[in-house]
């Protein structure tokens, strides 16, 4: 039994990385296509679905579930104001299709299909253990850069005293990590615009 929503939140606000990607491929596709439909502007729907990931990532208490402990209502909503707010604020006409006419199960014709790419919850495990043995590679301050900040949710100050760095060093030390993993992936995997969007994330929420 797959687990609800709820229950991955909570795994993120503990620091769950895995939990944060299972979310992610959970709604990835609707949610693109909920906002797509409304803008027909690829550039602004990823921006604005990169916005909501960093709100997750960030005010995970703030996402909230309805009785069935699902939380796509409460995104679709979100990203429902937000298109409104960015209309608003640059003075154009707003989109005139209501959330309730959203269809996830409808068809939209998308250029771009690398748009619709779907990770499943198999293949995220095996890209989990690709990743770790990138990381088992790096140099050993690379290594604690990435256990500390990646998979101990461990604060900037908090890496950089237990191992005796600048803030700075650990920023970068961590964006050489990352910038190792996007280069050692399988083809497969660095053709994936979600994938790399996934350690784009983890890097900004990282700086914080």
């Amino acid at each position: 039994m797959k687990p609800t929503d709820y229950t991955i939140l909570k795994k993120i606000k503990s620091g769950d990385r895995p939990a944060f990607m299972l979310l992610y491929e959970r709604y990835w596709d609707s949610l693109y296509r909920f906002v797509f439909m409304r803008t027909r502007d690829k550039e602004m729907s990823e921006e604005l679905l990169q916005n909501l990931w960093i709100k997750i990532l960030e005010d995970t208490s703030a996402i909230q579930t309805d009785e069935s402990e699902s939380a796509k209502g409460y995104l679709l909503r979100y990203l429902h104001y937000r298109i409104i707010d960015h209309y608003n604020s640059s003075k154009k006409t707003p989109p005139t299709i209501s959330i309730d006419e959203f269809d996830p199960a409808g068809e939209i014709e998308i250029s771009d299909t690398e748009y619709f790419e779907i990770l499943e919850e198999n293949e995220i495990s095996a890209l989990l253990s690709m990743i770790d043995e990138v990381v088992s590679q790096l140099p050993s301050t690379e290594q604690s850069v990435y256990d500390m900040r990646i998979r101990r949710n461990m604060s900037v100050h908090e890496t950089a005293e237990a191992l005796g760095i600048s803030h700075k060093t650990v920023s970068n030390k961590l964006s050489k990590a990352l910038g190792e993993i996007r280069d050692q992936l399988n083809p497969e995997y660095q053709s994936s615009k979600k994938l790399v969007s996934i350690l784009v994330l983890m890097e900004i929420m990282t700086q914080c």
